[in-house]
């Protein structure tokens, strides 16, 4: 129940007018990226059951008729992508979006079999294929997202610094397409569990799809020293939806817990410690102005 709980508090399609702010393009992108996710989560022995687990909740519903506030982004973006005027009322540019989708050959039993085998731990049939068929109905023309599903889906032939590549360029994407979802965070230890991140990677994304953290780019490295690199953009997470009084999702909330070991040391140490904190936090909101 943890899982389907989180799943509902950290997701991009938690309510339909979350929703208006996506074109069918974009739903179309975000279910392309979700899936390559799982196919990379799938590949990892102590992530595979992460992947099994979202991908059951994905397919506990009959078809994808109407929109889900308990379900997956995953299965409401679909519903998105293979639904009728009405859901395409629900996007950005409605007109727009039902000009798309009748033009879009959704290769729908295909992502069913596939979603169906990840839930079942299994190996899916053909995965390589289903996702050159999903570029060319979805319109996914990025080279890097192509040359992450290459390295993706034949990681057991990959070199290791090729698998680096694929999965920092798949976090970039995540960071910028995927920010508030359900299964970044999964993504994200992964990477820093297994060391696949590389600064030899330049981060290539629309600079407006960065995230608009309070926090400059410039002081990423301290907050990193405070939680750990595995939790750093989870904390980011964090600091956003309390400066906006937002519900804070359990797993958002856990990247803060090495910071608050620091506070409570400090308050455990007494008096003369908490003071001398208040004293460097004035010293530095007075530094930061300058």
């Amino acid at each position: 129940m943890d899982f389907i709980r989180e799943i509902q508090e950290a997701r991009m399609t938690r309510t339909e007018s979350n929703t208006r702010r996506y074109s069918y393009r974009d739903c179309c992108e975000r279910a392309y990226l979700i899936l390559l996710v799982l196919e990379l989560m799938r590949k990892f022995p102590s992530y595979s059951r992460a992947a099994s687990g979202y991908a059951r909740s994905t397919s506990r519903f009959t078809g994808y008729d109407i929109f889900r506030a308990s379900a997956t982004d995953l299965y409401n973006f679909i519903y998105f992508i293979v639904g009728d005027d009405a859901a395409m009322e629900k996007l950005k540019d409605a007109e727009d979006a039902k000009r798309v989708r009748s033009n879009t050959q959704v290769p729908l039993m295909a992502i069913n079999r596939y979603v169906s085998k990840v839930a079942a731990g299994q190996e899916p049939t053909a995965a390589s294929e289903l996702f050159i068929k999903l570029e060319s109905q979805f319109s996914i023309t990025s080279s890097s997202y192509k040359k992450i599903r290459r390295t993706v889906t034949n990681l057991d032939r990959a070199s290791a610094r090729d698998i680096r590549e694929a999965v920092t360029k798949l976090l970039y994407a995540a960071r910028a397409r995927l920010r508030s979802s359900d299964i970044i965070s999964d993504l994200e230890t992964l990477a820093a569990d297994k060391n696949l991140e590389t600064s030899r990677v330049k981060d290539k994304q629309p600079t407006l799809s960065r995230p608009d953290s309070v926090i400059d780019n410039k002081d990423l490295v301290f907050l990193q020293q405070l939680v750990g690199k595995d939790k750093l953009f989870l904390a980011i997470k964090y600091i956003e939806l309390s400066q906006q009084g937002k519900t804070i999702p359990s797993n958002v909330a856990r990247a803060f817990d090495p910071a608050i070991e620091i506070l409570v040391d400090i308050v455990q140490g007494g008096p003369a410690y908490v003071s001398r904190l208040l004293q460097l936090q004035k010293l530095a909101k007075r530094n930061s102005k300058k």
